[in-house]
C-alpha cells in the first residue's frame, strides 16, 4: 500500500536521483577542457603561426645550407674541420653574401612566431595539474628562444669562413676564426636539444597516461621525436631536393610537429 501524503516514512531515491561521483583516478575524472571561441581562435592562430614559421626557416635552411657540398680541393680551409662543422662550412663557403644573409634572416625575424606556437604545448597538457604541466612548456618554450640565435649566426660563420679563404692569409688568429664561432654557435644548439629532450619527454609520458588535450598517439607529437623524423626525412631523401634539405631537420621537424597539433586541435575544436 503506498504511503499517504502524511506518511513521515521518505522514500527511497531512485537510481537516476543522484548521479555516482566518478572515483579518482578514473580516466573520465579529468573532463576534456572546455574551449571558449577566443580560446579557439588563439590556438588556431598559434598553429598557423608555427607552420607558417616552419615553413620560413625551411626557406631559411635552404638557402643556407642547400648547396652541394664542395671539396677542400676548392676550399684547402675545410681541412682544419671534420664532421657536421666541415658539411655545414662545405654547403655556405660557394654561397653568395645574400643568399646566406636572406637564409639567417628568415629565421631570425619570424623566431617570435614560434614562441606563440608553443601555446600548443601548455593547452596539449590540460587539465593536468600546473605543477605538471608547466615544467615541460617552459622547458620546450626555451629551446625555441634559443633557437633564433643559433639559426642566425651560420651567417657570421659562413662569412668568416669565405673571408679567411679569400683573403689567402694564413695567420693563426685569422685561421682559427671560424672556428670560435663555430663553438659559440653549437653551444646553444646543444642546449636547445638537451632542453627539448628534457620537455619531451616529459609531455609524451603525460599524454600517454591520459587525461590531456591529446589523444595518446599524439606522444609523438614532441620536438624530440619529430626532430628524429625530421633527420630521417634529410639523411634518406635522394637526389636535388635530399641535398637542398641536407640542412633542415628541425624545420621538417617542426613543419611535422605544428602540422599535427593544428590538425588535431582543430578538428576537436571544430
Amino acid at each position: 500500500m503506498p504511503p499517504s501524503p502524511s506518511d513521515p516514512t521518505p522514500l527511497k531515491p531512485t537510481a537516476s536521483a543522484e548521479p555516482h561521483p566518478t572515483p579518482p583516478g578514473h580516466p573520465t575524472s579529468h573532463p576534456r577542457p572546455q574551449h571558449r571561441p577566443q580560446t579557439l581562435t588563439a590556438l588556431r592562430l598559434a598553429g598557423i603561426a608555427g607552420i607558417l614559421t616552419s615553413v620560413a626557416w625551411l626557406v631559411g635552411d635552404i638557402l643556407l645550407l642547400g648547396k652541394p657540398m664542395v671539396s677542400p680541393h676548392q676550399f684547402p680551409i675545410l681541412d682544419a674541420y671534420d664532421g657536421m662543422a666541415r658539411d655545414s662550412l662545405a654547403a655556405m663557403l660557394p654561397a653568395s653574401t645574400t643568399r646566406l644573409a636572406w637564409g639567417a634572416l628568415l629565421g631570425v625575424l619570424t623566431g617570435p612566431l614560434y614562441l606563440y606556437a608553443c601555446r600548443h604545448f601548455r593547452h596539449a597538457l590540460l587539465p593536468q595539474p600546473r605543477r605538471l604541466a608547466l615544467p615541460p612548456f617552459l622547458l620546450l618554450t626555451a629551446g625555441y628562444a634559443l633557437a633564433p640565435f643559433a639559426h642566425g649566426s651560420f651567417f657570421y660563420w659562413g662569412q668568416a669562413a669565405k673571408a679567411v679563404h679569400e683573403s689567402g692569409a694564413d695567420a693563426a688568429a685569422l685561421v682559427t676564426l671560424p672556428g670560435d664561432l663555430a663553438t659559440v654557435l653549437f653551444i646553444p644548439y646543444a642546449v636547445l636539444l638537451v632542453l627539448w629532450g628534457v620537455g619531451s619527454v616529459w609531455m609524451a609520458v603525460l599524454v600517454l597516461r591520459g587525461g590531456t588535450a591529446l589523444p595518446r598517439w599524439m606522444c609523438i607529437a614532441n620536438p624530440l621525436v619529430c626532430t628524429l623524423i625530421g633527420t630521417l626525412v634529410t639523411k634518406l631523401w635522394p637526389g636535388a631536393v635530399g641535398t637542398a634539405l641536407q640542412g633542415a631537420a628541425l624545420s621538417v621537424a617542426n613543419l611535422l610537429l605544428f602540422s599535427l597539433t593544428t590538425a588535431v586541435f582543430w578538428k576537436k575544436t571544430g
